[in-house]
């Protein structure tokens, strides 16, 4: 069966493991934790609980510290030593009055009995810390991308005008070169032409591409317009096209769709991010056997609907269920923010739209963004995309 998820509010609950060898305890444990809202999983004891982990990348973990077999002190040093689960922060709960354990490597640490408004209290808290603690990270990427977008856009007008130049006289030697030798059957004269308009059409990729640029770099720029959805995915498409086109075919299906208003940057930015996670998706060296799909359609509502599904990997539930979240991501240490689905998320709603995926492993992934027609549905202003399949 197919998995789905869509983005989840920022009040959706928090996913949190207990790790708790006392069955009565542990159930009183998810029974409180349940009643507050929250998502709550379990394992009975140290080794089962990094299986866990691993497998759900929970918000926060509940840990008992004196069990059988992989203690709770064990439990936590194998965490520490996973960069990918050493952030995920820890309750560690015990009846011991051993130094020791209060002195555990742990975000917080409740000596038993604990009630449950207490063990609810302690999860917020900790919470509350790596918001705080991450928050200088996040508003730091925010200011690169920022950057970034300066850069771009100062890079797109320092390349424009030497650009022009080219462009101008590519096209007046090509338009001279017939006059060259009156008989026009001089090979070296159409030899000339042919190496002419390949290099004239070279420079008309780097321009289009230098568009592509300028768009992203106007992310900032909250103004909207009206605006046909298929010129920002074009530009995207454009952006990575030569890497995408080592790794699948590209099928562009543009029905008929209605005007929105929109930022195009903007929206730019979240087609750019679905593609490269889409490219990513597939293996490189295989076009022929992997494909990117980009739709435009119109739902029964008369919304405006865009859907990018890949024949890549897919995702499983437990990280299809998470792929919004801010700093989630499944990619190795130093290749991926987290930040990428999470803002493109936030962009769409800031458009009045929903962004919404479905997954399964081995049988690719499609996201599918709505956004709400220019005019109501019945009123004419929709724009006709022919369907194409580039090579």
């Amino acid at each position: 069966m197919q998995a789905s998820a869509s983005a989840r509010p920022a009040e959706s609950p928090l996913r949190v493991l207990v790790v708790e060898d006392d069955t009565d305890l542990r159930d009183a444990l998810c029974e409180t934790l349940a009643d507050s809202g929250h998502v709550v999983l379990t394992a009975v004891d140290g080794q089962e609980g990094l299986r866990q982990l691993r497998a759900t990348r929970p918000d926060v973990v509940v840990l008992d510290l004196m069990m059988p077999g992989l203690d709770g002190w064990q439990f936590r040093l194998a965490q520490r030593k996973d960069p990918v689960l050493a952030t995920i922060p820890v309750v560690a709960i015990s009846g011991s009055s051993n130094p020791a354990a209060a002195a555990v490597d742990a975000e917080l640490f409740l000596r038993k009995p604990i009630d449950g408004n207490m063990l609810s209290k302690a999860i917020e808290q900790v919470i509350a810390e790596r918001d705080k603690r991450l928050a200088p990270v996040k508003a730091a990427e925010v200011d690169r991308l920022a950057t970034l977008g300066t850069l771009a856009a100062g890079l797109a007008h320092e390349i424009n005008n030497p650009l022009t130049y080219v462009l101008i006289r590519l096209t007046q030697i090509v338009r001279m070169l017939p006059a060259v030798d009156r008989t026009s059957d001089n090979p070296r004269v159409h030899e000339l032409q042919e190496l002419a308009r390949g290099a004239l059409e070279g420079a008309e990729r780097i321009r289009a591409i230098m568009s592509a640029i300028r768009t992203f770099s106007r992310i900032d720029d909250i103004a909207m317009k009206a605006t046909d959805v298929c010129v920002p995915l074009e530009s995207a498409l454009k952006l990575i096209a030569n890497e995408l086109g080592h790794r699948a075919r590209v099928v562009k299906q543009y029905e008929e769709h209605p005007v929105v208003m929109a930022n195009e940057g903007r929206l730019g930015q979240v087609f750019l991010n679905l593609l490269t996670n889409a490219m990513h998706a597939v293996p490189d060296g295989a076009p022929e056997q992997n494909e990117v799909r980009v739709v435009t359609s119109t739902d029964s509502a008369g919304h405006l609907v865009v859907e990018i599904t890949d024949t890549g990997s897919g995702m499983p539930p437990h990280v299809l269920e998470r792929v919004f979240d801010p700093f989630f991501s499944t990619k190795p240490v130093g290749q991926g923010t987290g930040l990428g689905l999470s803002i493109s998320r936030n962009i769409i709603a800031q458009h009045g739209g929903t962004i919404g995926v479905t997954s399964e492993p081995d049988h690719g992934t499609t996201f599918r963004i709505t956004l709400p027609a220019l005019v109501p549905a019945g009123v004419s202003q929709k724009v006709q995309g022919p369907t194409r399949t580039p090579t």
